[in-house]
């Protein structure tokens, strides 16, 4: 059987690759590259190029595919939140883009201080790279809308957000509710959609809440080169934005220049999305739920595990947030089973050949509670190749049964 897993080069470095059935996490290596991907970066990589160009032309083809009014390609996401970060505060101004991101004192009216909602900050340190001193509203267990407009102060630069799935989704400030507060206020307004695809029709649905810029990885659902990330605005404010952050970046001087991304990488992306917008999504989306359903078929009746699919659909979700991607769920007994911790099953899907990446839910710590009586481990079906599903089914078969953690 062919195992597209497995690579000889990596072995040949020591180093063990693995399934993925787990997500596309930054660190497992995000994802696979399609062939065609790959052809477009094989050409470019023999040949030279005027970069701006390249650019400018890469630029208008993610505009015109992603449905929005500008974009930008960067190197990932956590490179776009510094990057929007930056521009809220400094603009079109380069006396405070030279000062960035030492930002305490800038000159004339300096705004620094970036408003998020207390339960969606995560990455703090990639606002505080753009020169943003990051101010939350609400708790953890919610925000308001008035809570969210009496933490604006002559100080606030922009309002972000975050379209997260690995955070509890508890009690925010709808996205067009915010993006109200941030017009009332004449504020920019970002959002952070990292993991937000598939659906690809969030690549302009999100930006239609009307922020300014929303960013994606193009490591991840979409399939690119996992440094690379895709910012998109929509109308004059979030264009404007971009237009100074072009100036400002790679092949530029200035504080963008940090986040250089390839030919090979630019030529990638474009060519991942392009592909996609090719592919029929509810086809692939079938592919992985017929998988996902095998799989449950599968690990029926193991005494201590009960099976089901997480269909990610709309109507069944893991989180109202995570991409539409269907999952297998396995509930695990503590006692029947003999754990005590759920990770002693992350080692024994990694351990051996083939090694095997899972999930662990969002919410649910790894370590049994004294009250808990069972936790859960999902199986990621979207990075599942030809046969791969029959070798993780039969690993995490064998695991349950011999449970190699009992002493």
């Amino acid at each position: 059987m062919d195992r597209p897993h497995r690579s000889a080069f990596l072995e040949r470095l020591g180093v063990k690759s693995y399934i993925n059935a787990q997500n596309w996490s930054t660190s497992i290596g995000g994802t696979y590259l399609e062939r065609e991907v790959l052809e477009a970066m094989e050409d470019v990589s023999q040949r030279f190029v005027n970069m701006r160009e390249l650019l400018e032309k890469a630029c208008q083809r993610v505009t015109e595919l992603c449905q929005v009014d500008a974009s930008y390609i960067t190197a990932g996401c956590a490179a776009g939140i510094t990057l929007s970060t930056a521009a809220c505060i400094a603009g079109e101004d380069p006396r405070k883009w030279k000062v960035l991101p030492f930002s305490d004192d800038l000159p004339v009216n300096g705004r620094n201080q970036i408003l998020m909602q207390t339960g969606q900050i995560t990455y703090p340190e990639q606002y505080a790279s753009g020169g943003g001193r990051l101010v939350p509203a609400g708790d953890a267990y919610g925000c308001a809308a008035a809570e969210l407009e009496e933490a604006i102060t002559e100080r606030t630069a922009g309002i972000a957000a975050g379209y997260h799935y690995n955070v509890v989704p508890r009690g925010w400030v709808p996205w067009n509710t915010l993006t109200q507060v941030a017009k009332k206020h004449d504020l920019p307004c970002f959002c952070d959609a990292a993991g937000a695809l598939p659906p690809y029709a969030n690549l302009h649905r999100i930006n239609e809440y009307d922020f300014d810029l929303v960013i994606f990885s193009g490591g991840k659902g979409l399939r690119g080169p996992q440094n690379t990330g895709l910012m998109l605005a929509k109308g004059e404010r979030g264009s404007r934005l971009l237009k100074a952050i072009r100036e400002r970046s790679a092949p530029n001087f200035g504080m963008g220049r940090s986040f250089k991304v390839s030919k090979e990488c630019i030529v990638g992306l474009v060519a991942a999305l392009e592909l996609v917008m090719r592919r029929d999504e509810q086809q692939e989306y079938n592919a992985q739920l017929a998988k996902g359903e095998y799989m449950v078929k599968q690990l029926a009746g193991i005494p201590g595990v009960s099976v089901s699919i997480v269909a990610n659909d709309g109507d069944v979700y893991e989180h109202p947030l995570m991409a539409r991607v269907p999952n297998v769920r396995i509930d695990l007994d503590k006692k029947m089973l003999g754990l005590d911790t759920v990770s002693h099953v992350y080692k024994a899907m990694q351990d051996g050949e083939p090694g095997v990446f899972i999930r662990s839910p969002r919410f649910e710590d790894r370590e049994f509670g004294p009250f808990t009586s069972c936790a859960s481990v999902f199986l990621f079906t979207f990075f599942l190749r030809e046969g791969e599903a029959e070798l993780v089914v039969a690993k995490m078969r064998d695991v349950l049964r011999k449970q190699p953690w009992r002493k």
